[in-house]
This record gives structure tokens, sequence and C-alpha cells, in this order.
């Protein structure tokens, strides 16, 4: 097996470490990680502000007074604005600071919330185009940590990281630890590292070159590795950077894993990013080549029959289980002052949550043989259902005989997932017969 190559050597001497901030309690606790950087890296550390001329001497005086507070020894700037382009004044910052490495505090919102709330740190990512560390709700810095690890597919758009992971470990005086993650089978007869060794040798020291590999989802074993190995102080991961509309079917990986990591996470959008994203790859996941059955349930007790067969399905065929389950936010009626009422997101998600790990214990109860895995995926069931079909040997779903109003208010999902799937389809009625 041929290893790829590293595309391009980066050169990057860290003269500052730049932390933009607001004065969010997100983006003050991105200063602690910065002064880290900073420190490994022997740089300055900046703080900078965006706002309108008129209240640039206030916030000036704000920024000295942060800097005092925590006791940094920063420097500090005030970009002026003026039609409060936040985003857009910071991204041609980044772009000019070509000596710095940029830490930004982040909310870890779900793709939803980015949509309301927006995010100004998952926007510098996608738009500067460079290397930045993100710094998520959960991160602690790692004082004693010296790995910066890297979350690899075996696709070029993953690999794109590798130069300024390289750079970047070699400035902050870490070792670099390759991860490879995905769900494909590897053969029993075949080493599941050949990948990860061809490419460590294109890379700074290869006879002591250090690297894992994960299976599995790679969100969830990505932040369970890192809880485990405290020896990684950040992690770093090429993404995508999907606009957070199109996240809500098509979920960030890379986003995911900040969202819920221990420590900071070093981004890159690459300039080529969609380019080398085929049709075989969902942001950052290799294909699924194991024999798979997925199911679609809305909840065990209305979709049991359908989960029933395709786990007898499963079962006959040997193959992995996996029960796909979609939630929506619901809006409710507006306050009185006229705005909508959100419900609490993370709320909602761990309700979905919770409904699917539920019905793959029922599940296990009648197969306990069975490897069973969950999916929850926030927006439309047909499009999760579509995507998990990709090299699946059978979709299976249930049909509830909805009327004919119901249908044209929230519409069919074995009917939609019928026009799209890439796999054959199972329909199961999970109508319970009428009462006579």
């Amino acid at each position: 097996m041929d290893g790829p190559g590293v595309a391009h050597t980066v050169v990057m001497t860290i003269k500052h470490v730049i932390i933009p901030v607001d004065f969010s309690e997100v983006s003050i606790a991105a200063v602690d990680h910065g002064r880290w950087l900073a420190d490994r890296s022997t740089s300055t550390l900046e703080l900078v502000a965006v706002t309108t001329p008129r209240y640039a001497k206030v916030t000036a005086a704000a920024l000295t007074s942060l800097a005092q507070d925590h006791d940094l020894d920063a420097e500090f700037r005030v970009l002026e604005t003026a039609n409060d382009d936040i985003e857009g004044t910071l991204v041609e910052t980044v772009v000019a600071s070509t000596d710095s490495l940029w830490c930004v505090g982040s909310h870890g919102r779900t793709a939803l919330g980015e949509l309301l709330f927006g995010s100004v740190s998952a926007d510098l990512v996608r738009d500067a185009e460079v290397p930045i560390v993100v710094v998520g709700p959960h991160a602690k810095v790692r004082a004693d940590g010296d790995v910066l690890a890297v979350a690899l597919d075996g696709t070029p758009a993953s690999e794109s990281i590798l130069p300024a992971a390289v750079a970047i470990a070699g400035e902050l005086g870490l070792r670099l630890r390759l991860l490879q993650v995905g769900l494909a089978h590897v053969p029993p007869d075949a080493a599941d590292t050949n990948y990860l060794a061809g490419l460590s040798h294109h890379l700074p020291d290869p006879e002591n070159a250090d690297y894992d590999t994960l299976y599995g989802e790679p969100g969830d074993e990505l932040t369970g590795y890192l809880e485990r190995n405290d020896d990684v102080a950040m992690i770093a991961m090429a993404t995508r950077g999907v606009p957070a509309g199109a996240r809500l079917s098509v979920p960030s990986t890379a986003m995911r894993v900040m969202r819920r990591a221990d420590v900071p996470v070093l981004m890159l959008h690459p300039r080529e990013a969609d380019a080398h994203v085929g049709p075989d790859v969902r942001d950052s996941n290799v294909l699924d080549l194991r024999r798979r059955v997925v199911v679609g349930v809305d909840t065990y007790e209305a979709s049991k029959p359908a989960v029933d067969w395709a786990a007898d399905e499963a079962a006959r065929r040997g193959a992995v289980l996996q029960v796909v389950h979609t939630w929506h936010i619901p809006v409710g009626a507006a306050s009185m002052y006229g705005y909508p009422i959100w419900p609490d997101i993370e709320a909602c998600r761990n309700a979905a949550i919770d409904e699917v790990h539920a019905t793959a214990h029922a599940i296990a109860e009648v197969h306990p043989e069975l490897l069973i895995e969950t999916i929850v995926a926030e927006g439309g069931a047909a499009q999760a259902i579509t995507e998990q079909s990709v090299g699946a040997d059978l979709v299976v779903l249930g049909r509830h005989h909805h009327g004919r109003i119901a249908k044209l208010l929230v519409g069919s999902t074995s009917e939609s997932a019928v026009k799209h799937v890439e796999c054959p389809l199972v329909i199961v009625p999970c109508d319970e017969p009428s009462p006579t």
C-alpha cells in the first residue's frame, strides 16, 4: 500500500498569539488558553476587540481592565468597523497576520443554535482559511499535556490540516500523534495502521511516529479518546466549513468535537475542501463498508414492528443494526413581547438521545448478540436516512397511515425515502389494526 504524502510544507513562526474578545464569558474563557499558547511558543499575547469608532476609547479602556483583572502581560488592539461587520473585520485581520496564531472562544452551539444566534468563531474558521485554535465550552488548559493529536480519515480534505499541525506542533514544542477515525471495516488479516504508518514517513522524525486507530462514530470516538488521554493538549482537525443551515442535515464532525471536547481544537477550513469531498464522504467520514441494516424510528412504541423486523433481518445477515432518530426544535407561541419562545436546545437533543437509547436497549434484550449503533441527527428524517443508506445492505422504515391533511402538513418519511435512498428499502406497516 502506498502511503499518502503531505501536500506541502508550512513554515510558520508564531510571534503573536491573538485573542479576539467581546467581553462575553465565552471569549474571556479563551484567555487562559491563549496565555498557555503564548508561553509555549515564547510569543507575545495580544487582545483584540472590534467596535465602532464611537466606542473605540471605551473599548480600549475595557481591554486594559481585562488584562489587569487576569494579570496578563498582554498588548491590546481595537479594530474599528463603520458598518458593524465584526466577522469581516476579523477575517481581514487574521489573513493579514501571517506570524500570528489566533485563539477564539466559542459557545459550541449546535447548528440550529448557530443559525438562530450566529457564531463569529464558526464564521472565522470558515472564511479565514488559516489554522485557528477554537476553545469550546468544556475545554480546559492541560498544562502538562505535550501531544497535538491530528484527526484523519483517509481523505485529502482531512489531511489538509497536517502541514499546519506539523508547523504549530514544532512552535509549541508538542509531539504529533495521528488518529485515524472512521467506520470502514478492516479485514482481520490486514494491518489497520498501514495508512498512518505510510503517512508518518512524510513527517518529521518518522522513526518515532505516534499513531492510534479509532473505530465508530467519529465525534464520539474522538471525544472519548480525548477524555481518556490526558497527555493530549490539543486536537487538530480540518473542517469543510459547512454553513449552519446545511449542517442541520449534514453535521460537522469538527464542530461536534469542539462542542464536547475538554481540549481546544486547532481548526482549518482549507481553500480546496469542497473539491476534495466526493459523494461517498459525509463531512470527514469515510464510507462505511460494513454490512449494515438501517432502521428509522420515531419512538420505539410507534415504530416497533419496523424495528423488530429490522433487528431480525440484521441478525440473520450478521450485519450491524443502525437505529436512526431525528429531532426538531419545536417553536412555541410568542411571548408577551412578541418574540418566539425557544425551548432548551440541549434538552430537546438529550430527549432524542434518551429515546433512541431506550430503543437500542429494547432490541438488545431480544438480540443480545447483535451489534447496535444509534444515530441521532438534527433536521429531516428522510435526509438522515438517505445519508446512512450509502453502502448499506438495507433500509427499513415504518409506515403510518396519516390522513390526507396530516400528509400535507408533515409529509411522509417513507414516501420521501423511496425516491432517494441508495440501497434496497423495506417499508413495514406500523399502525395497529382498528378495533372492530
